[in-house]
């Protein structure tokens, strides 16, 4: 009788490390199977829900009492950009490309026909509209991370003055005198801005490959711009 219950109890005993492997095995799979689906769900989320905002605010320095731009003078404009990042990744600034354009008074009113031919145009029901571009950067940057859920601000300042670009401070003073002797003053409409930026995503190793697939060689960039390029 013991023989018999002993040989009952060993049935399946080889069976069980088995099992027991497999289990362990499809757990990890479905680990491995989560924890993969999560991060390309943030991805994707990073991919489709970051988005920017930007003021570039203009401020003249050296002028004369009446306003006019000196030859001596510059324009100063602060470009303040903010990302907010809906995503759980960290993400990080690499390039900023920025644009500024001031209504081009002179060319509208047919006093200067070789700039209104190369301004940026802007259709306009009363009458085209005339933009004179004054700035036109791009550049690598490297400033603080853009936290997960979570948004960051920085601020970009850009000088033109006459021993920058005389050709372009030349033509600003040009236009900020006429609206001066029309307006009196250079209204904020009369300023358009455009700003690109590109993040890196943290964490997405780029495609190791020169022949992989194009996505495969962005996923880990995303790409923003907001404001109106009048150069296309």
């Amino acid at each position: 009788m013991s023989q018999a219950r002993d040989s009952i109890l060993f049935e399946g005993r080889p069976d069980w490390p088995m099992w027991v492997i497999l289990t362990v095995f499809g757990v990890i799979v479905i680990g491995l199977a989560v924890s993969s689906g999560a991060n390309y769900t943030s991805v994707v989320v990073a991919q489709s829900g970051v988005t920017i905002v930007h003021t570039a605010s203009p401020a003249f320095d050296g002028t004369y009492p009446n306003g006019s731009l000196s030859p001596s003078g510059s324009l100063n404009v602060t470009l303040s950009l903010r990302v907010n990042n809906p995503s759980a990744r960290t993400l990080h600034l690499q390039l900023l490309a920025f644009g500024a354009w001031i209504e081009d008074g002179p060319a509208e009113a047919g006093l200067n026909e070789a700039r209104r031919l190369s301004d940026g145009r802007l259709p306009n029901p009363g009458g085209d509209r005339y933009f004179y571009q004054l700035f036109s950067e791009s550049t690598e940057v490297s400033e603080e991370r853009v936290p997960a859920a979570g948004n960051a601000s920085y601020d970009f300042t850009y000088l033109l003055s006459g021993a920058i670009n005389p050709s372009r401070f030349n033509a600003l003073r040009n236009i900020t005198d006429y609206w001066l002797s029309t307006d009196g003053a250079v209204s904020a409409d009369r300023w358009v801005s455009w700003v690109r930026v590109q993040l890196v995503i943290d964490g997405v190793p780029p495609a190791s490959f020169p022949t992989s697939a194009p996505y495969l060689r962005t996923i880990g960039r995303i790409e923003r711009e907001e404001g109106l390029n009048l150069a296309r």
